[in-house]
């Protein structure tokens, strides 16, 4: 009773004084190692050689698991618009649409092996138009690229965006149309230096967007793809105030959807 008594008291002290007794805690920590000693210096055989084999390293006729089947048209094309100083390129990091040795030829077809692999600069004086975009000069005057009255203005590099949008268009129709298309498929990467003018890329990216309407003509802006969880609980699919629709319950149409709007900027590679 005398012992319990004198460790209570030095427990109460240790506690109003702030201080804890490390005693017990050392003799664990001593014990542990002691056993930990005497099972290495005794068991030898804890250090062995294991027979293993890299999965990269397996010799020919070794199966590994393979990923789940997956439908192509569910993933990413992973298209890549590449602008430079004075061309730009189409092709895909998946290979399923060009690839960076072997663009998009233009025009786009499935079929052409022969045409361009790159769209270069254009926008001359006389070149047909529907904006300012569309010329070096920044001034469209009655549908043809004219003289800026500005004597100091400088050109802008401009590119066929058109040609550049009827291939983005045709290459969704292929793979999307009338399909329920994944909200991933929509993302595209633009890939251009500091060089590049921004009226430039804004160009590129409003041909990456949407369908671009005929010279002359006006059409409305398309519709874009949302995860909107509230539009998703309605029973309507499409918000035509804010031109929205769910990609769930609708079927793409190039015509009236977004092509490629999910755009990512890259500086180029690393």
């Amino acid at each position: 009773m005398a012992v319990k008594r004198r460790e209570a008291l030095i427990e109460q002290e240790e506690i109003e004084g702030g201080e804890l007794n490390l005693i017990p805690y050392l003799d664990i920590v001593t014990n542990l190692m002691l056993f930990l000693l005497a099972s290495v210096a005794g068991g030898a055989d804890l250090f062995g050689q294991l027979n293993t084999m890299l999965p990269d390293k397996a010799p020919a006729g070794v199966s590994s698991d393979k990923p789940p089947a997956t439908n192509p048209d569910e993933l990413p094309l992973k298209l890549v618009v590449q602008v430079l100083k004075e061309r730009i390129t189409l092709w895909s990091v998946s290979g399923r649409e060009g690839t960076l040795k072997d663009p998009i030829k233009f025009p786009y077809s499935a079929t052409n092996a022969s045409g361009s692999p790159a769209l270069g600069l254009s926008g001359g004086l006389g070149s047909a138009c529907d904006g300012g975009y569309m010329c070096e000069s920044g001034n469209c005057a009655k549908g043809t690229c004219a003289q800026n009255p500005d004597p100091n203005y400088a050109s802008l590099a401009v590119f066929d965006y058109r040609a550049l949008n009827t291939a983005l268009y045709e290459i969704s129709k292929k793979h999307y149309l009338g399909k329920h298309r994944k909200t991933e498929t929509y993302q595209a990467v633009l890939m251009a230096d500091d060089s590049t003018p921004y009226e430039t890329l804004i160009s590129v990216m409003g041909a990456m967007r949407c369908k671009m309407p005929p010279i002359g003509e006006q059409t409305e802006r398309c519709y874009l793809p949302t995860t909107d969880e509230k539009l998703k609980a309605t029973e309507v699919a499409v918000d035509e105030e804010n031109r929205l629709y769910d990609t769930d319950r609708v079927e793409f149409d190039p015509d009236k959807h977004a092509l490629f709007n999910d755009i990512l900027f890259s500086r180029g590679f690393e």
